[in-house]
């Protein structure tokens, strides 16, 4: 018997059960769960009738907008294949995304479409290049297309080995590679997820999805929200203080936020005498978050908060550390959980190895690999990456980390960015957490850097609004909490910590001013 649960079902169902509640705001839109569905039926037949093929690639270039909800859905029922780019990447990164890809079409916003325009190949016909955004264009304006486009398209249950979506990594060494995500991905992650989260979100709620879209976490939150009948709420720009008044006003009862963002909306929070009564959940990830601000945001904020630990090749998330988790956190100020990514989602197995691949004890710190039904299907066009990254079934996720007795992980580092100073493994984000503690320091980022005797030396780089605070105060606060050899050895005071568009930090970046002009680079 062919089995009929599909990635959208839950969205199908919202549509038949509350077709006029709100699926999807934005700036210029406020589109109800039925007129999604329609959009998504006529993308899904128009760019058939433009002789477009399912596993044919289309590009969308473009900040978080209600058009990349409708292509993304359009790719789960049948559509071409999405490839959304990341916008803040350079133009001629963005062509050779487009190019690597194959792509065929291209969705793009009018400052996007202009700067595409003269690099595109002939590959992308003048009728098939669309800019999301009305004015003066040679490129087909999508909403008046969109109106004349009609039909219904198939519900079949496709193959679960279909591909739907293509995300680029971030491209940490070298070219950034295309992850191909497949309709099993897709399906096996919001299982995952419903199994496993313990966070409260029904029909008729509102999710403030700040992650961009073109980023796997934010196409994870949208899916799983829209299939649960939550209303999505996107904005172009982050905005602090448009975020703490709409988490104020009830206009939102959950946000998807990374604990950079939380930090900035704590800030110019105010006193708020109705309190945030109607905030619900606070959903994070990209990285763990410090206690201070864990503190101080459950005290403003009077909601659950759940993080979620993932990458691109996993469809998102790999583990989730719940709302029951922070609570004990909050509760009992010694929590180690604090530092935790949480515990496997439901079907997914995850091992701690040796660079051999040997399964290491309870404690004991190595690779994490990952077993589970949302593994990428493999890295376009590349074969070998793909088989040096999955081995024996297992994704090799390139992060270090260890396993508590009850199943907890702790993440150490990635494996390139332990720092190696005389022999010895420090992990950055170890001495990154320790740095976030001081009161006066309200972002770091620590990394190694070439240094004669050790071989490297541990930097740290801090943003501080204390123009008294001193290295030697650092560094003293520093050693009551971590080993002496771990202590910043250079510390330099920076007006902000680069970070990419999931809120993780640019290590490479700040490295090359240090290790440009160095024969070896110990990272």
């Amino acid at each position: 018997m062919q089995a009929l649960l599909k990635p959208d079902s839950g969205f199908e169902y919202q549509v038949r059960t509350q077709p006029q509640a709100l699926a999807v705001m934005d700036e210029k839109h406020q589109i109800s769960f039925r007129q999604l569905d329609e959009h998504v039926d006529a993308v899904v037949a128009g760019l058939k009738r433009a002789g477009l093929g399912a596993q044919d690639r289309i590009a969308v270039v473009a900040k978080n907008r209600y058009e990349m909800v409708v292509l993304l859905l359009a790719a789960l029922r049948g559509g071409p294949v999405c490839v959304p780019i990341n916008r803040r990447v350079s133009t001629d990164e963005m062509l050779w995304i487009i190019e690597d890809a194959q792509c065929v079409a291209v969705f793009a916003d009018a400052q996007c479409a202009q700067a595409l325009d003269a690099g595109l190949s002939a590959q992308i016909p003048q009728n098939l290049r669309f800019s999301l955004d009305e004015g003066e264009s040679q490129w087909i304006c999508f909403a008046r297309w969109l109106e004349g486009q009609q039909g219904c398209s198939a519900r079949a249950v496709l193959p679960l080995e279909r591909a739907y979506l293509q995300i680029y990594t971030s491209g940490t060494s070298g070219r950034p590679k295309g992850v191909v995500l497949t309709h099993g991905n897709s399906l096996g992650q919001l299982t995952a997820i419903l199994l496993s989260v313990d966070a409260d979100f029904r029909a008729g709620e509102s999710l403030y999805e700040a992650l961009p879209l073109f980023h796997v976490g934010g196409v994870f939150a949208s899916l799983w929200a829209l299939n649960r009948g939550v209303s999505l709420v996107l904005r172009q720009e982050f905005n602090p203080q448009l975020t703490d008044d709409m988490m104020a006003s009830g206009t939102v009862q959950h946000a998807a936020l990374v604990p950079a963002m939380i930090q900035a909306c704590l800030a110019v929070s105010q006193p708020n005498p109705a309190g945030y009564g109607k905030l619900k959940t606070i959903m994070y990830g990209a990285s763990p978050i410090s206690r201070p601000v864990l503190t101080d945001a459950v005290a403003r904020y009077a909601c659950d908060f759940m993080q979620v630990y993932g990458m691109s090749e996993t469809h998102s998330v790999i583990s989730a550390l719940t709302c029951a988790d922070h609570r004990q956190i909050v509760s009992a100020p010694e929590c180690p959980l604090v530092a935790s990514a949480g515990r496997a989602v439901a079907g997914t197995e995850l091992s701690i190895c040796d660079p051999l691949g040997h399964e290491l004890a309870t404690g004991e710190v190595g690779e994490i690999r990952v077993s589970s039904q949302h593994v990428m299907a493999g890295y376009w066009n590349k074969q070998s990456a793909t088989e040096e990254a999955i081995r024996e079934g297992q994704l090799c996720t390139g992060d270090a980390g260890y396993l508590d007795d009850n199943g907890y992980l702790f993440i150490v580092d990635r494996l390139k960015d332990i720092i190696v100073t005389g022999g010895e493994n420090v992990s950055s984000l170890e001495v990154e957490s320790a740095l976030l503690q001081h009161p006066a320091i309200d972002d770091a980022a620590v990394i190694g850097t070439p240094h004669a005797q050790w071989g490297e030396a541990v930097t740290a780089l801090i943003v501080s609004a204390d123009p008294d605070l001193s290295s030697d105060d650092i560094q003293a606060f520093c050693k009551q909490r971590i080993g002496h050899f771990k202590v910043p050895k250079r510390i330099e005071q920076v007006a902000a910590i680069p970070r990419n568009a999931a809120g993780k930090i640019l290590k490479n970046q700040l490295r090359q001013q240090f290790w440009e002009g160095q024969d070896r680079r110990v990272s």
